[in-house]
């Protein structure tokens, strides 16, 4: 095949060569001959070396880090706070001094404002390293360096967004009220009860008694509630559907004020009989042992190393933007090219990252939570 190849190239570099040579003289046509014939090779060096520039490659992360998973960028960027690249450090400034009308008891009491600081770890998020050998970047016919460190950048793409959704955990729920369906189960046995209209009006009038801002309100729901709310938005039959539902793509736009997105994950709680309803108020709480996964046993049940609990029920995200954040550390690309034992190249990532719902009060975040049918 390579010979083949050397004979075809020397061919059309000869007959480019003779073209140039009439033209322009034989000494012309020499240099356009050895010219073509080590173009390739040429335009295979550069192209190398573009695809192994650390510099390169990092930017490309940090640029791309929410490409895939716009829903993230609905919060405020606290990246400016970042210390170190691996603490964001935000100083808060404490209570207002008190005041009083008509003043009648004197001398008035002095206070002093404490202030205080906001500080969380941002998460790092590293690649397995990657061995490309020696033999695979003369042999294929491809450039397997910028495949895989491509694929490496969208994997990263993905924990991160995993990685925030958990940081952005709810205190509050409310669970879905659609009918109980062996098709909305995600994990676990059963049936699970699927997202609907309705489910909105009440989160709707929760974030109003929050008094949460009316603009900025969004929901992430997994793939299998998305679908039954788009099967109950349907089975509304109003002439105004197309408002907010497009039939040709199947996305849901908007609704009751919440800008919709889909995700194949979101959260998994692993039972819902630890949760438990919140004096005078439409929602419930989670315990103080936790009913949510953790993002590495999570991560774990996704990839089939763990099994989720039987009773495993999906969790969707409703949020407004001021209530949530994200930050963005350093990113950096490590590389050994080269490496004389393992006879080629090996790169990997790094990319710190976090987040965090931002009020102490656990409002402005309300999680949808399925329920086992009976």
């Amino acid at each position: 095949m390579k010979a083949l190849k050397l004979v075809l190239s020397t061919m059309i570099a000869g007959i480019f060569s003779v073209m140039a040579g009439a033209v322009f003289g034989t000494g012309v046509g020499v240099v356009a001959f050895l010219g073509s014939l080590f173009a390739g090779d040429i335009t295979k060096a550069m192209s190398f070396n573009m695809a192994v520039t650390p510099e390169i490659w990092t930017k490309d992360i940090e640029g791309n880090l929410f490409k895939d998973n716009e829903f993230l960028l609905k919060s405020i960027d606290e990246s400016q706070y970042v210390v170190g690249g691996t603490v964001v450090h935000i100083p808060q400034a404490g209570s207002p001094s008190g005041a009083k009308r008509n003043r009648t008891t004197l001398p008035a009491s002095i206070s002093q404002r404490v202030d205080t600081d906001v500080t969380y770890p941002l998460d790092e998020i590293t690649t397995d390293p990657r061995l490309i050998t020696n033999a695979e970047t003369v042999e294929l016919s491809y450039d397997k360096r910028a495949s895989v460190l491509m694929e490496d950048q969208r994997y990263i793409n993905e924990l991160v967004a995993d990685a925030m959704l958990s940081n952005w955990k709810p205190k509050f729920f409310i669970k879905a009220s659609g009918e109980a369906k062996a098709e909305n189960l995600i994990y676990g046995t059963g049936t699970r009860t699927g997202v609907k209209y309705a489910d909105f009006v009440k989160a709707k009038t929760i974030f109003n008694k929050w008094n949460m801002p009316k603009q900025g309100r969004y929901v992430i729901l997994n793939s299998e509630m998305y679908r039954s709310l788009c099967d109950d938005v349907k089975s509304l039959a109003s002439e105004h559907i197309t408002a907010v539902y497009d039939p040709v793509t199947g996305q849901l736009r908007k609704l009751e004020g919440f800008e919709i997105f889909e995700r194949s994950t979101v959260l998994l709680a692993s039972a819902v009989s630890g949760f438990t309803a919140v004096k005078n108020t439409q929602y419930l709480e989670d315990g103080e042992t936790s009913s949510l996964y953790g993002l590495e046993d999570y991560l774990d049940i996704e990839s089939g190393e763990k099994d989720a609990a039987d009773t495993a029920c999906g969790v969707g995200l409703f949020w407004c933007d001021i209530a949530v954040s994200r930050a963005v550390g350093e990113t950096k690309m490590f590389d050994d090219t080269g490496n004389p034992a393992y006879y080629g190249d090996i790169y990997s990532f790094l990319v710190r990252c976090g987040g965090r719902a931002r009020r102490e009060d656990g409002k402005g975040v309300l999680g949808i939570l399925q329920d086992i049918g009976a």
